[in-house]
């Protein structure tokens, strides 16, 4: 069986680039749809791929904007389709419990909302789930998802620590953010630079690295050079709509 990642364009911040977007990565297998958060124009570009009817999970990491803020138009977009008679389910979230966003993923019969932790595990569809708590301002999951017996990590917004070159052993696919440029460091603020990026690919020994949450200044292709002197596998450079196909029978 062949699961395909789409990879829609992120940037950092919540600012996207002219017509692009923030955090959003699409998970298919056999029909079946898993949307890793939903940020800034993420819904927009989606369309690109699936009908929104047919999307019916969406798991948020952490609730910056730039991942989860598309949220509201994709609980309107399923009332609209209900009414329309086009789909009979809701949407359902998966979240970090806390008092101000998570009771919003809820509007009954419309959406609804399952709380997730670190360390849980969660079964939606064929992936199987599990988290780690990053490094972050706020709190924020790193993602494993397992399929047919590959693994694809998404760090989500973190700075480096041993614990997650851990959780991304062995990885088919890890998608990293890498939201600086070295020489600065991405410690203070959360997140990490291109040499962090590929620090973290090499110790975790990951298949291919796929380069995310890219700044919107200076030149992305710089991120790839930072990563690629530490890290000896392969690399992707995320782009609008980049797609990524991982087979059993074949090396990524």
């Amino acid at each position: 069986m062949r699961r395909t990642l789409y990879a829609l364009y992120s940037n950092r911040g919540g600012c996207c680039r002219k017509n692009e977007a923030c955090s959003g990565y699409l998970l298919s297998q056999d029909g079946f749809h898993l949307l890793l958060d939903c940020g800034s124009g993420v819904l927009s570009t989606l369309q690109n791929l699936i009908d929104l009817k047919d999307l019916d999970h969406i798991l948020i990491s952490h609730y910056h904007y730039d991942h989860y803020s598309d949220f509201g138009s994709a609980i309107y977009g399923r009332l609209i389709q209900t009414q329309l008679g086009q789909t009979s389910k809701p949407l359902h979230f998966y979240g970090l419990r806390d008092e101000q966003v998570f009771p919003q993923l809820t509007w009954a019969p419309f959406s609804e909302a399952t709380a997730i932790k670190a360390h849980s595990e969660l079964q939606i569809g064929p992936f199987h789930c599990t988290f780690l708590q990053t490094r972050h301002p706020i709190e924020c999951l790193a993602i494993k998802v397992e399929c047919q017996g590959q693994c694809l990590v998404y760090t989500a917004d973190t700075a480096y620590f041993d614990e997650l070159a851990e959780f991304c052993r062995n990885a088919d696919l890890l998608i990293s953010e890498c939201s600086l440029y070295a020489p600065r460091s991405g410690q203070q603020a959360g997140h990490l630079n291109g040499e962090e990026a590929g620090l973290l690919a090499q110790r975790a020994q990951v298949s291919a690295l796929l380069l995310s949450h890219l700044p919107i200044y200076g030149e992305p292709e710089l991120l790839v050079q930072q990563a690629r002197s530490v890290y000896s596998g392969k690399l992707i450079l995320a782009s609008k709509l980049l797609s990524v196909e991982l087979d059993p029978q074949e090396e990524i």
